[in-house]
């Protein structure tokens, strides 16, 4: 092979090894957390802060409102378990995390109850922002395949984030 198509055939085998690391993995996401304390994992008190896409050496804020932040938060933390609305709904009302949100912010971000009706429309919501973030890193990406919609035999749905997250922490 000439040495003039080498830099072309590299740009192909990577371009060939990210769509084969997207496709099992999963894309990915960073989630900021502010007014950690030190050395604790992430702890009730915290707010979510940003929700970010990550595209190579790109992040690409979502462009959330707290109550959609706080949603990917949970669903990410729970991305292997396909869940309903209502239990999105419960879970959050029930997780310590989500009920104190924000807590060590001096202006606070109280929170209110999600109902699973709110869920749905966040679901939307969520991915209207994620098909933004894609187009906007250049990607051809279905926002349903990474928040996905998976039916039940009981003609429930379940929601499921398929992708990797990563959490960061500032005081």
């Amino acid at each position: 092979m000439s040495d003039k198509f080498t830099p072309v055939v590299q740009e192909v085998e990577l371009l060939v090894a990210e769509a084969r690391e997207m496709a099992s993995e999963g894309l990915h996401f960073r989630i900021l957390h502010r007014f950690h304390e030190a050395g604790s994992v992430c702890r009730p008190g915290e707010e979510v802060a940003l929700v970010s896409f990550m595209h190579r050496s790109r992040e690409i804020s979502l462009g959330l409102a707290v109550h959609l932040r706080l949603t990917f938060d949970y669903l990410a933390r729970h991305r292997h378990t396909p869940l309903s609305a209502a239990e999105i709904a419960m879970g959050m009302k029930c997780d310590d995390f989500c009920s104190k949100h924000g807590a060590y912010a001096a202006r606070g971000t109280p929170v209110r109850l999600v109902s699973p009706r709110s869920v749905k429309e966040y679901v939307k919501r969520i991915r209207r922002s994620l098909g933004w973030a894609f187009r906007e890193a250049g990607l051809k990406v279905d926002p349903f395949e990474v928040l996905r919609s998976e039916s039940t035999a009981s003609n429930r749905v379940n929601y499921r984030l398929k992708c990797t997250a990563e959490w960061r922490h500032e005081g």
